[in-house]
């Protein structure tokens, strides 16, 4: 069998090493971590399969309701299905969908920026690598039918699976309210993988905790949890290994041809070195206005990223004029209580309010939720559409400040 390469990636953008292990079985027995430079660690890929692991937060975990059985005609109609539930134009989006549908129906989707995708494969690209498979580190946790969510906890930084194809990430002082929005009524028992810096004290969130401490780093949890029958490869149609994958590949040569003759031609002196950076500044600053673009997706024109940023800020905490992010989330977590039977699927915010797609079995919950949103709620509710069929009740709501 050869050995497995697995390499955890960074957020778009972020610079520094990146966590890698070799494995020789699968399932893999031992994994020890390090870190190293991403060019050097490829170094190690001749003749391994490589397994990379995306950034849980960066990825969206959704479903989607499709009339149809095979996971190539899913692939082709999901960015259609979901395309009103993001502020971004599809376009920019690229989707992976499970093999198989659930019991109910609906195929689990994952969807990811264009751009990530092209940053985190391209080092691969220029070497010809071809990785098996690029997974979201929120479905290389483990997973096990006995109604714990498993959360691995890193300083700073939580990963919660919360179902077969479900889960979020979060800062780690944030981990009760997004539990609080993910649950609805009933407090979920836990299964929380501890790494040895981690000094959180999880008995605050006052629910039914099985404590797993001493791992020695994220990456072994997901190299050893990681089974692609439980989770999502990103590598999927313009991505996929075996044609559009190298189509990209082709794309990209004249490209990385370019920046080969650059790097020769950057040895000849220091005022080559200086343009590079110069350059490298710029496409870091290009990177972090995207991101604000897409954390803000009403604020597309960046002039003063901090300034907008601090007071996009001071809006979400309600500092600023109009009643800001929180104090609707606080509304939607009384709301959710109310109407237990509907989950949360997936939540937007802009223009002052928050977009939430809801499901649920019948209508009944619908109208908890409609009396909940009362003028002392502190939220006024907007239901924007509600379709029942075969897997249940499809809901879209508008929560704006009342």
């Amino acid at each position: 069998m050869r050995e497995t390469l697995h390499i955890r990636l960074r957020e778009p953008g972020s610079p520094g090493p990146v966590a890698f292990a070799i494995t020789s079985t699968e399932p893999p027995v031992s994994v020890f971590v390090r870190e190293s430079a991403l060019e050097e660690v490829l170094d190690l890929a001749d003749q391994r399969r490589i397994l990379l692991y995306a950034p849980g937060q960066d990825v969206r975990l959704l479903t989607a309701s499709l009339p149809v059985r095979q996971a190539a005609k899913a692939l082709l109609a999901v960015p259609y299905a979901l395309e009103e539930q993001f502020a971004e134009d599809v376009e920019t989006l690229h989707f992976a969908v499970a093999a198989q549908p659930l019991a109910s129906g609906e195929w689990p989707v994952a969807v990811v920026a264009q751009a990530h995708m092209q940053e985190w494969l391209q080092p691969f690209l220029a070497r010809g690598l071809v990785p098996e498979a690029l997974i979201p580190e929120t479905l290389a946790l483990p997973w096990r039918e006995d109604g714990r969510w498993t959360v691995l906890a890193e300083p700073g930084h939580i990963s919660v699976r919360s179902g077969a194809y479900a889960g979020f990430g979060c800062l780690a002082e944030d981990l009760e309210l997004f539990l609080g929005l993910a649950e609805g009524e009933q407090k979920q028992a836990l299964r929380i993988l501890i790494g040895r810096a981690v000094e959180t004290d999880f008995t605050r969130l006052e629910r039914d905790i099985e404590l797993l401490p001493g791992l020695d780093h994220p990456l072994e949890a997901l190299a050893r949890n990681y089974r692609p029958a439980q989770s999502i490869n990103l590598l999927q149609g313009a991505w996929a290994q075996s044609q559009g994958y190298r189509k990209e590949w082709q794309a990209w040569k004249s490209v990385v041809g370019l920046v080969g003759a650059a790097l020769l031609i950057g040895a000849a002196g220091n005022g080559c070195t200086a343009l590079r950076l110069g350059q490298e500044v710029r496409a870091q600053q290009a990177t972090n206005a995207q991101r604000f673009r897409d954390l803000f997706p009403n604020e597309q024109r960046v002039v003063n990223i901090r300034a907008q940023a601090e007071q996009q800020f001071a809006i979400a905490k309600g500092t600023a004029k109009g009643a800001g992010l929180l104090p609707l989330l606080d509304a939607l977590a009384g709301g959710l209580k109310a109407a237990p039977s509907l989950q949360l699927q997936g939540m937007q915010y802009r223009e002052g309010a928050l977009f939430l797609s809801l499901t649920g079995s019948d209508l009944a919950a619908l109208d908890q939720l409609r009396a909940y949103y009362s003028p002392a709620s502190g939220a006024r509710l907007e239901v924007q559409s509600a379709n029942s069929g075969e897997g249940g009740l499809q809901i879209r709501i508008k929560l704006s400040p009342a």
